[in-house]
């Protein structure tokens, strides 16, 4: 009888000791550990505090000494912290080159992101950053803006927003003042100039955009706008978000 209580005991101990490996349904971020992680080295990437890491996931003892590889941590869970877009280091990134990626102004890397010092010498490859939270100022959908248009070749090169891009790709870069940090990335813009209406896609961040809702048509969009574009140049349109 007890061999049997003793069996029984041991497989749930067996299977509750599997579920670490899984992330609650409710977590709305996740980290997966690696080899050579600790809880210290996992707080630096994610820019959790140890605190709340440990609120987040009651499997891991109060010495972090059983964190197992491939277990999925859970780094925010219910209610959002009110990131709505992350970016994850890579090799070779530095704030500069993190800022000029994804058009976050460096007092706003910092400051959603505490845990980079000030002279940002402490970013680690797949630390997941906040760049972008709260609400965005771009405006609601419908809402139309009357701006300048111009136009860019970007010759393949990837955008702000990740993609590699073609000329005659059907393309927009957002000035600064609607870029909200690349909150817009992927999401579709109609352009309206003397009667022809044609959608684009947010791609890329044009930081010399003209005026204040001034936009960048990569070229073949332009040409399909405006056919006159070599000689216009810039033209006055008005632009949405769909």
């Amino acid at each position: 009888m007890f061999s049997k209580i003793f069996c029984a005991l041991l497989l749930t101990a067996l299977t509750v000791s599997a579920s670490p490996l899984e992330a609650r349904q409710s977590c709305t971020q996740t980290y997966t550990v690696v080899s050579g992680d600790t809880c210290s080295v996992i707080e630096s990437k994610t820019g959790i505090s140890d605190s709340q890491l440990h609120a987040q996931n009651p499997s891991i003892n109060s010495a972090c000494t059983n964190l197992q590889i491939g277990e999925v941590l859970c780094l925010g869970g219910g209610s959002s912290s009110g990131c709505s877009q992350t970016y994850t280091v890579v090799s070779g990134d530095t704030c500069a080159v993190i800022e000029s990626k994804t058009g976050v102004s460096d007092s706003s890397l910092h400051s959603q992101n505490p845990s980079i010092n000030s002279a940002c010498t402490n970013l680690q490859i797949g630390q997941v950053l906040c760049i972008s939270g709260g609400s965005t100022s771009g405006g609601p959908p419908g809402q139309s803006f009357n701006g300048l248009a111009t136009f860019y070749d970007p010759n393949g090169g990837f955008g702000a927003c990740g993609s590699p891009l073609q000329n005659g790709d059907f393309i927009v870069a957002l000035g600064e003042a609607n870029w909200d940090g690349g909150a817009h990335c992927g999401q579709t813009v109609n352009v309206q100039f003397q009667g022809r209406s044609f959608q684009v896609t947010v791609q890329d961040l044009c930081p010399g955009c003209q005026g204040a809702n001034g936009i960048d048509l990569a070229e073949g969009a332009m040409a399909a706008l405006d056919p006159n574009y070599i000689n216009d140049g810039v033209i006055s349109v008005v632009w949405s978000f769909v």
